[in-house]
């Protein structure tokens, strides 16, 4: 096969200043491309969008690591990038702020797969299809796809429709900046943004490239992704349309506000049921009133108390859909799936531990953190180890409880035996 010269890799992958590619070697029995990267390290220079020390090119270093990540195939050969350059900090569970402003072709230093090909399995995962259906289509390992579902269910739900947008080398965005693709939007911050930037571009005494307004375009939807639910599906050929008719038609013939006498409000400001609300009001709300509720010695303080966050939620109730929809569900909620599990000390816990066939699950991330859990066990089978062990298996199936009622069934049904 005749080489190609490595600018023709570069501009295929899209590789800038002050990156490029070093050397490029094809291994023809496995067909694999390995693509060797560089980072040309400098001072930065003033951006007209940002400060030096707002840029993330500061973090990228030169280690002694040298870092293999599987990329997008390229055509019928698989692609592997190699570089010793990379921000080495990012080594969070889930997937980091940080990473998502990253060039698509690098990876973070505790994952064997780049950004870019991250993205392609968030958006083909959130259009619905299987795992194995995402390994056929990508032409990659179904175990690499577990890894990558597994991170994206670790990463915090404020911003985890950022994974799907397109990288930095896609072609929507310089078709928004050009204003060749129409972007529909309310939000007047966005709608402010790209106007600048249009003027950017195109005015000679500013000196703006493409890539750097590209860069900041991604970096605005990201900052603000929780609000461009509308745009992000329109950029991404999501349906977004059907989904706002469906939950529409949910939240106005099925939702209900719970009546004062339903035990729900107690549930919530005793903290035996937690919405996951990333509301910041309705959080404040709650830590005040927990507080006040544990001081309370009579009945009518407790019930006007109750009142005032059902109150609260009947006001608010257009910013509160979804926690008034994950209620609805809580409250129709068979009394099986109610069961109290056996406390950490019960035997049960370390048997699910030591026995891979005693409680069978085809729920990745619970089948990963027993993997994980069981071999810190056998590095370490202290009795400190083995008891945090067996809380984290049981604050996992209690947290997802709606998505392992088999799981819980055979818990419960096996605890009277230890």
């Amino acid at each position: 096969m005749v080489k190609q010269p490595k600018y023709y890799f570069e501009t295929i992958l899209g590789i800038n200043a002050p990156w490029s590619i070093q050397d490029v070697s094809i291994d023809e029995k496995n067909k694999i491309i390995k693509i060797d990267i560089a980072y040309q390290l400098e001072k930065s220079k003033f951006s007209f969008f940002a400060k030096p020390s707002e840029t993330t090119s500061q973090k990228i270093q030169h280690t002694n690591n040298v870092k293999r990540w599987t990329h997008t195939r390229l055509g019928q050969y698989g692609c592997q990038i190699n570089s010793a350059y990379f921000d080495p900090t990012i080594t969070t569970l889930g997937v980091s702020r940080d990473s998502l402003l990253q060039p698509g072709f690098l990876g973070d230093a505790n994952r064997n797969y780049s950004h870019q090909l991250r993205q392609q399995i968030a958006l083909a995962h959130t259009r619905g299809l299987a795992a194995e259906a995402i390994s056929q289509m990508l032409l990659i390992e179904p175990s690499l796809v577990d890894e990558v579902l597994s991170d994206i269910e670790k990463t915090p739900e404020s911003y985890r429709m950022a994974m799907v947008l397109p990288t930095e080398v896609d072609p929507i965005w310089e078709n928004m900046v050009y204003d060749k693709f129409h972007l529909k939007t309310q939000s007047f911050p966005l709608r402010l943004m790209l106007s600048k930037l249009k003027l950017s571009i195109i005015d000679p005494n500013t000196h703006v490239q493409i890539s750097d307004a590209v860069n900041e375009l991604r970096k605005f939807f990201i900052a603000h992704i929780n609000h461009l639910e509308s745009e992000v599906g329109q950029i991404c050929a999501l349906s977004n349309k059907k989904h706002t008719i469906d939950e529409r038609q949910t939240t106005t013939t099925k939702l209900v506000l719970p009546s004062l006498k339903n035990s729900i409000w107690l549930k919530l400001v005793s903290g035996k049921v937690d919405l996951k609300s990333t509301n910041m009001p309705l959080n404040l709300f709650l830590v005040r009133l927990r507080h006040a509720f544990t001081h309370m010695d009579d009945n009518n303080s407790r019930i006007t108390a109750l009142n005032s966050l059902r109150e609260f939620f009947r006001k608010n109730a257009r910013t509160l859909k979804k926690e008034l929809i994950l209620m609805n569900q809580l409250m129709n909620t068979p009394e099986e799936n109610q069961f109290t599990l056996p406390d950490e000390n019960s035997g049960i816990w370390q048997r699910i531990l030591k026995d891979d066939t005693f409680i069978p699950s085809s729920h990745i991330a619970y089948k990963l953190l027993l993997a994980n859990l069981r071999s810190q066990l056998l590095m370490n089978p202290d009795p400190v180890v083995e008891l945090t062990a067996a809380r984290r298996v049981r604050d996992f199936i209690k947290h997802n409880q709606r998505f392992m009622q088999q799981e819980l069934r055979m818990v419960i049904n096996n605890s009277h035996a230890h």
